[in-house]
């Protein structure tokens, strides 16, 4: 599937006669003699060469950069396209015109040959394109070929195993010393002992910590109902390596010799025939020696419900196309909220999901859906690059486990604004602060463009916060920021503080504010007025509502 097919089904879909996709333009279809402007924003030049890069080969893109025409053929599902392909001025002009039943047959699908000839004719492009094209030599008739004997039939060769065996520490220690660019450390020689931190991590996978943390020297420490709680067990920089060496490969281990910190899965299993548990561990450098913070990850997915969410979340998965952010402080559970987002689409809904994660956490089983998992630095290089991918492999939902940079944030919103609906992770305290957070990763003179596209590819932002509960566990409280008309108009035009307004005023729409979110939980007794103040954004306005 080409990267523009997602535009291109809405041809069809609106009865049209043709679509215009141009370099910072944004795409029109013909309809009646009419051209219509999408309801989006421009779509950049290097989008554009992105679609070019799936409908043509290498020299006719060339030649199309030097301000060549080529006329190809497209298909998409059943609808066939003639298209016209032009480079002038630096920028890319696609036409793309629905061919009717009746009309000119078009050659064959997104090969790059002009439709209405013969597509083994010798140079075509280079003919269509104006490039001087050598004479053609005459075709001889080939002699008929004897008959070959039988082949043997083929056997194909075993598959190697998805998960390799890992290779013996010496060989590992030999690999890493071969590495003059790393730095030498004093821990290469981990200690054989892992049992004690195994049994600690399924004691904290058991307890429903929700998280593990592991320094050389000190006493390892669990988090429980969000209080840091001190375990008898204190262990050293061998041990916290032999346990990670579970989850290691050499190139994790190179880009923990690298970079000091590497991300890591680790399945274990409490007995034998017993289901493996899953921890994500972030494995990094400091002071003392090695430290690790060791995060249990569910065996199965949570529901909504049993997070405590309503079922008005549901429609966060519902858009057609766009962009739906969680955000919060780290361990707020934005991952766990949208791993359930995620298994209410495989429930209830016949789609294709792809993840971008790093590391995989909870494995998915496809149900109604078909999930593809993919981890950053194993399946794929980076996030950015996953999305870019992801444009070629019909996804209709995808999931970045975080917009850390500039690439990745400039990435998703092209593949938002393409058809696509994109849910993805940001830090931020609020909808307000995550829009600025997003705006400000560009230069100054591309903002004004990342407005046009958020304020029309943005379709929800939810920042959740865990509060200690007053029975047990703890609980979430939101902001939930819907972007209406006016929201839109307000990123647009640079006026995201003035967001909390609409929220607040915004419950018709489906919003809501985190001081309404914590005024719910507080009449329902879930938790303390305490809690509640420490992240209440007006604790005390959160005070005189209660009393009120």
């Amino acid at each position: 599937m080409a990267a523009i097919d997602s535009l291109l089904k809405l041809v069809a879909a609106q009865k049209a006669d043709a679509m215009i996709v141009a370099s910072e333009r944004v795409p029109l279809l013909k309809k009646g003699g009419a051209d219509v402007a999408l309801s989006m924003p421009k779509v950049s030049h290097d989008m554009v060469a992105i679609f070019l890069e799936d409908l043509v080969d290498a020299e006719q893109l060339q030649a199309i950069k030097q301000g060549g025409t080529l006329r190809i053929a497209h298909s998409v599902g059943d609808e066939q396209f003639s298209a016209e392909l032009n480079g002038e001025g630096g920028r890319f002009r696609l036409a793309f015109y629905l061919q009717r039943p009746g009309g000119p047959s078009p050659a064959r699908r997104g090969t790059g040959a002009p439709s209405g000839r013969d597509v083994t004719e010798p140079h075509r492009a280079g003919r269509e394109l104006g490039l001087p094209v050598p004479p053609q030599s005459p075709v001889s008739p080939q002699p008929p070929q004897p008959p070959q004997p039988p082949q043997p039939p083929f056997h194909a060769a075993p598959l190697r195993p998805a998960v390799s065996e890992a290779p013996p520490r010496a060989v590992l220690a030999d690999r890493l010393s071969a590495s003059e660019s790393a730095p030498p450390i004093a821990y290469r020689t981990a200690s054989e002992n892992a049992g004690d931190l195994v049994e600690l991590a399924l004691q904290a996978h058991r307890d429903g910590a929700s998280d593990l943390l592991l320094s050389t020297g000190m006493p390892a420490r669990m988090r429980l109902g969000g209080a840091l709680r001190e375990t008898g067990l204190t262990c050293d920089a061998g041990q916290i390596l032999a346990l990670a060496e579970l989850a290691m490969t050499p190139e994790r281990r190179h880009e923990l010799e690298r970079s000091g910190s590497v991300d890591l899965a680790l399945d274990l299993s409490p007995g034998p025939g017993a289901r493996a548990l899953r921890f994500r561990i972030n494995l990094f450098r400091q002071q003392r020696g090695l430290a690790a913070a060791i995060r249990p990850v569910r065996s199965e997915c949570p529901t909504l419900a049993q997070l405590g969410l309503p079922d008005e979340f549901r429609q966060l998965v519902q858009y057609p196309s766009g962009l739906v952010l969680m955000t919060g402080p780290t361990g707020s559970g934005k991952s766990t909220t949208l791993a359930a987002l995620i298994e209410q689409v495989n429930v209830s809904t016949a789609k294709h999901v792809i993840t971008l994660e790093d590391p995989v956490e909870l494995q998915y089983v496809s149900k109604r859906a078909l999930i593809h998992q993919r981890e950053v630095g194993t399946d794929v290089e980076s996030f950015a690059a996953g999305l870019r991918a992801a444009l070629r492999e019909d996804p209709d939902i995808i999931l970045v486990g975080e917009m850390r940079d500039q690439d990745t944030i400039a990435a998703a919103l092209t593949a938002a604004e393409t058809g696509h609906l994109v849910l993805s992770t940001l830090h931020s305290g609020s909808a307000a602060m995550a829009i600025d957070r997003i705006i400000d990763v560009f230069p100054g003179p591309k903002q004004p463009q990342v407005r046009l596209q958020l304020a029309g590819s943005l379709r929800a932002v939810v920042t959740q916060v865990l509060l200690p509960s007053a029975q047990l566990g703890r609980v979430p409280a939101y902001e939930k920021m819907i972007v209406t008309a006016a929201v839109a108009s307000q990123i647009r035009e640079g006026r995201a503080h003035q967001i909390a307004n609409q929220i607040q005023t915004g419950r018709a729409e489906g919003m809501m504010s985190l001081e309404q979110s914590l005024l719910a939980l507080l009449r329902a007794g879930k938790v303390s007025l305490e809690a509640a103040m420490t992240v209440a954004p007006d604790p005390d306005g959160l005070r005189r509502a209660m009393r009120a």
